[in-house]
């Protein structure tokens, strides 16, 4: 009941094209893709998916551009001692907040880097990486019977294996996000 009343309310979001249940076998699928991305010149670390698969339940939502901005940056670029180096810029108005610094760089117009401060200067190096957390999803916190909402975005290889799975076009403007959640017990 708990499954179908999530697919019910997220079908009915502006830019929802698909929902589907994930098996098992796209649990594992996704976990091997997601940890293969450790190994890469600049790693990918997946925490979001990893706590998505935690849970009882897991959706793959593939959406337009009509959907609604994430409540937080979906990737970060940080260090292993925690520093944050760049972020996904997800409103205008955080656009329009550091387009005039003189501390941050657009590697994208969607994706800010920090330039070190002077305190970072001659550290040890610290570990760079890509992280993708996990994301609230409002919709779901209050509805009965469910618990622990969490979402995640997939890597680009994520992303192109549930487009595959569910014969939707490698197009930019189709994304997937996934959706975990519990039944309350």
């Amino acid at each position: 009941m708990a499954v179908e009343n999530a697919v019910k309310i997220i079908k009915k979001l502006k830019g929802v094209l698909d929902v589907q249940k994930l098996s098992e076998e796209d649990k594992k699928a996704l976990l091997e893709i997601e940890s293969s991305r450790k190994g890469d010149m600049i790693p990918v670390v997946n925490t979001g998916l990893e706590e998505c698969m935690k849970q009882d339940f897991y959706l793959a939502v593939l959406k337009n551009t009509e959907f609604r901005s994430p409540p937080i940056p979906t990737v970060l670029l940080v260090t292993d001692k925690g520093r944050i180096l760049g972020q996904e810029l997800i409103s205008p108005e955080e656009k329009e907040k550091y387009q005039n610094r003189k501390d941050a760089y657009f590697l994208s117009p969607e994706f800010v880097i920090f330039k070190p401060d002077e305190s970072t200067r001659g550290m040890q190096r610290e570990k760079e990486f890509f992280l993708l957390p996990p994301v609230p999803f409002p919709e779901l916190e209050d509805i009965e019977g469910i618990c622990d909402v969490v979402s995640c975005s997939p890597s680009t290889e994520g992303d192109s294996y549930l487009k595959d799975k569910y014969r939707y076009p490698k197009d930019p403007h189709i994304a997937t996000i996934l959706v975990g959640f519990s039944s309350k017990r």
